[in-house]
């Protein structure tokens, strides 16, 4: 069955909607990452912020519509990213796209308004200027204004932040715009009457375009096409999951698909559960040596053409050194030291110390997150689902803490108890710290302890951190 999202906000405000589309407040950065989508589905784009928060990004939109998500844009931040990526298969709706597809308006702030939060229903304290434009074409209309004046008037709005722009301040332009303070009080007085909310009309287009069947023609009923339908969008490949993109989808992995409380932290998801086990999970290390022992026996396989069951990585590891001149196995493997702990060192076995350094030192190839094949392996298993209780949790303590103190932040903690705190756990030594930070993912203790503060508060007074090493996979219930 289609799902359909619509992203909405001041732009109509009231808008309740039908019954089979679920309303959204205005789209952010990330916001399009966590929604639950298929091929087939539909996303409309009204509203997004950009001054509070990242707006939008392109990218999104495009790995959207390469799942084959259709993707609708009008009025505000719509109408924007339509009119920059129609070319690619984004469909603009109405007068406000058409008019920065075809060059009529260019800046971006013409769309912007400032507004109430959403229990305010988004009262609009300013007018954004494609309205004001369309209002005066109304006025032209009703002889109350001439073209050149209205043309004036427009561009010395231009020079005004959108936040100060409001019909009432249009006899404070008689300088800038060469015309009568009496001109301009009648031009204020039927806007205030008769104002024309373009913005708010695209946006019931596209919702009526939004619950067509994605193979109906933009047209309307009486055949003439649809405003905003749009270039035929260009041939292209496969969009190409760049490293940012990869990052984007792994933030936005397991977290709600809206998170209306973004302050003072967002919302846990998958990665904040991974970095739980990174640094509190005793059978870490062991799963990432592992992990990171058969991902260079694969790397053996696909380039040097050998093969190996999954027990016989480590050999396949350590032969792989040798197949791209790490080292030689019966050369001098002093280098060793400085990837071991003063225990290992003293360790006569060169085969086992040689295997800790390849675990210790292998990085994945650029390009690929290295976090998402061990979210792909953990995510079913009791730890991880522990892990993900504990960043949950930690998220709550640290939210609450904000509500009492708006000026605490979890940056602020000092990151020598954490320190502390982390030696404890791993049975570290000063000494040794750096290197047991490698075996969890981490350069060093201190990377360890600035990524351990939003759990600190949570673990220092005694959270249970057994069950995080509990990787085991369970098998489904079979009725």
């Amino acid at each position: 069955m289609t799902q359909m999202y619509l992203f909405l906000g001041p732009t109509l405000p009231e808008f309740d909607g039908p019954a089979d589309i679920r309303v959204l407040p205005p789209v952010v950065a990330g916001d399009l990452m966590r929604l639950p989508l298929r091929a087939g589905d539909v996303v409309g784009i009204v509203d997004g912020y950009f001054h509070q928060q990242l707006s939008v990004r392109h990218k999104e939109i495009l790995a959207l519509m390469d799942r084959g998500v259709r993707v609708l844009g009008s009025s505000s931040m719509g109408a924007l990213r339509a009119a920059e990526l129609d070319v690619f298969g984004m469909r603009g709706v109405g007068q406000v796209y058409e008019g920065y597809r075809d060059g009529r308006t260019d800046g971006d702030d013409e769309v912007a308004l400032r507004h109430g939060p959403p229990e305010s229903g988004y009262r609009a304290m300013s007018v954004p200027l494609v309205n004001m434009r369309a209002t005066f074409a109304a006025a032209q209309r009703a002889g109350v204004c001439g073209r050149e004046s209205a043309d004036r008037i427009i561009e010395a709005l231009r020079s005004v932040p959108y936040a100060q722009r409001t019909y009432r301040m249009l006899p404070s332009l008689a300088d800038e715009a060469a015309c009568s303070r009496q001109e301009l009080a009648e031009l204020e007085a039927f806007c205030v009457r008769n104002p024309v909310d373009a913005k708010r009309a695209d946006a019931l287009e596209l919702i009526e375009r939004m619950r067509r069947p994605g193979a109906e023609p933009d047209r309307r009923p009486g055949g003439e096409p649809v405003l905003g339908a749009g270039p035929e969008p260009v041939p292209r490949e496969a969009i190409n999951r760049t490293v940012h993109l990869v990052d984007w989808e792994l933030a936005a992995r397991g977290r709600p698909d809206t998170d209306p409380d973004m302050a003072p932290y967002p919302a846990p998801g998958d990665l904040d559960a991974h970095r739980v086990l990174q640094l509190f999970s005793a059978a870490y290390p062991a799963f990432l040596h592992e992990e990171r022992l058969r991902w260079i026996a694969e790397e053996c396989a696909e380039l040097c053409g050998t093969s190996g069951a999954p027990d016989t990585a480590a050999a396949a590891a350590l032969a792989h050194g040798g197949h791209r001149g790490v080292f030689e196995a019966d050369g001098d493997l002093g280098f060793l030291d400085d990837w071991l702990t003063a225990s290992e060192r003293a360790d006569g076995v060169a085969q086992e110390r040689t295997r800790l350094f390849l675990a210790r030192s292998f990085r994945i190839r650029p390009g690929v997150a290295w976090e998402e094949p061990l979210l792909d392996r953990l995510q079913h298993t009791p730890g991880f689902a522990h892990a993900t209780a504990i960043a949950r949790a930690s998220h709550e303590v640290e939210s609450e803490r904000v509500r009492r103190d708006a000026a605490y932040s979890h940056a602020l903690l000092p990151l020598e108890p954490i320190r502390q705190l982390l030696l404890g756990l791993w049975a570290s030594t000063e000494q040794d710290a750096d290197i047991h930070a490698l075996d969890r993912g981490f350069v060093s203790l201190t990377e360890a302890a600035e990524a351990a503060r939003p759990f600190y508060l949570l673990v220092h007074c005694g959270a249970d951190l057994g069950e995080l090493s509990d990787f085991s996979v369970k098998a489904p219930a079979v009725a």
